[in-house]
């Protein structure tokens, strides 16, 4: 918590974080917006307990992981499979927020539902405006499924926070989950928090739900090993794309998440730790699911989700025990974004990365 207030700032001239007018009216406003969001969702979340104790027998059965590097197709495969109807369910922005408690969902829930058309028109049109540039990049709504490693924003264990501290320690060592300093006391913590929120979700859904569990996370990629413990019966999704692609458009991403926090341009010392988590990431991937085979895997190509939805849902699916249900085929054009950078070529990705790309086992592709 101290180094969130020490590190607000920098002395280093032509730092990301130096003292300049857009850095200063972002903290001056966000600031304050996050300490009421956190002290009003931890006040809640302790309500959870008197109220609905029995949300920590809340099963979780054979949920999903999408574990995977960024700007790999995850998002385009999310909202695939939690389309209306569909048997699987993740967290909504709007829900990982300003709702991460059950008597907070039940709450918006209830005055969502009875209220007035033009109210929700209002509040989907300022959604629309607010995400606005974002949604170049990334699809993004309060509405729409999201990534819930931003709800462990309310226990102050979010690598997502780090996106605010540019050229900074803050948050960084959760992207080395597995492969840092992290005690083991620290991680078994961390994921049983995240175990808590995600029975928080199911219970909130009705005592009846039939839902399966699945989640959509970068960052999960650092986790898998300690998932296994409080998820046995998980199974991971990894989305594989060219790594020549994969690096400038996270990089692209971040110039743009970025903008939040300052104005002053990407480092290259940001732009190399970016690369670092990238090329980490993908080296734990192979650790614990090739070498250890921690949980089990299934690997889908970039490529066939884009060219061959329809084809790679149902395979899919099958794969996941679920071959009787049937995913509605979102229009593709609904998933694709603008492809905002220059691809690399082969020797400027040599150049970048310390070890020799990992090529995953051929037997590991959906088939």
């Amino acid at each position: 918590m101290v180094s969130l207030l020490t590190q607000l700032f920098s002395f280093k001239r032509g730092s990301m974080r130096a003292i300049r007018l857009h850095r200063l009216v972002q903290v001056l406003w966000l600031v304050p917006l996050f300490l009421f969001l956190l002290i009003t969702n931890n006040i809640a979340l302790t309500i959870d307990w008197i109220l609905f104790p029995k949300f920590k027998k809340q099963e979780i059965k054979n949920p999903i992981f999408i574990a995977s590097l960024p700007r790999t197709g995850t998002t385009n495969l999310l909202h695939s499979l939690t389309s209306i109807n569909s048997t699987f369910t993740a967290m909504s922005l709007w829900e990982i927020i300003l709702a991460p408690s059950i008597i907070q969902k039940k709450i918006y829930r209830f005055f969502w539902d009875y209220s007035p058309f033009f109210l929700k028109k209002v509040v989907k049109n300022f959604d629309k405006i607010i995400f606005r540039k974002l949604n170049n990049l990334h699809r993004i709504s309060f509405f729409k499924k999201e990534e819930d490693e931003m709800i462990m924003m309310w226990v102050l264990a979010s690598a997502y926070m780090s996106f605010f501290y540019p050229e900074s320690h803050v948050m960084r060592d959760l992207f080395r989950f597995e492969m840092g300093d992290i005690s083991e006391k620290r991680k078994f913590r961390i994921i049983k928090i995240y175990h808590r929120m995600v029975q928080r979700h199911l219970y909130a859904l009705g005592e009846d739900t039939i839902k399966r569990f699945l989640s959509k996370n970068p960052s999960m990629a650092a986790r898998i090993e300690t998932i296994s413990i409080f998820f046995p019966d998980a199974k991971i999704i990894v989305m594989e794309r060219d790594p020549c692609n994969v690096f400038p458009s996270t990089e692209a991403l971040q110039k743009l998440l970025f903008n939040i926090a300052t104005d002053v341009p990407i480092s290259n010392t940001e732009k190399r730790a970016i690369y670092k988590i990238l090329e980490d990431f993908r080296l734990n991937l192979q650790l614990t699911l090739v070498k250890k085979k921690i949980l089990p895997f299934i690997v889908i190509s970039f490529n066939d989700l884009i060219n061959n939805r329809e084809l790679v849902l149902k395979a899919l699916l099958k794969w996941m025990d679920c071959e009787n249900i049937e995913i509605p085929i979102v229009d593709k054009t609904v998933h694709k974004t603008k492809a905002l950078y220059k691809p690399l070529n082969k020797s400027e990705l040599i150049k970048i990365l310390r070890n020799p790309w990992p090529v995953w086992p051929k037997e590991s592709y959906l088939n």
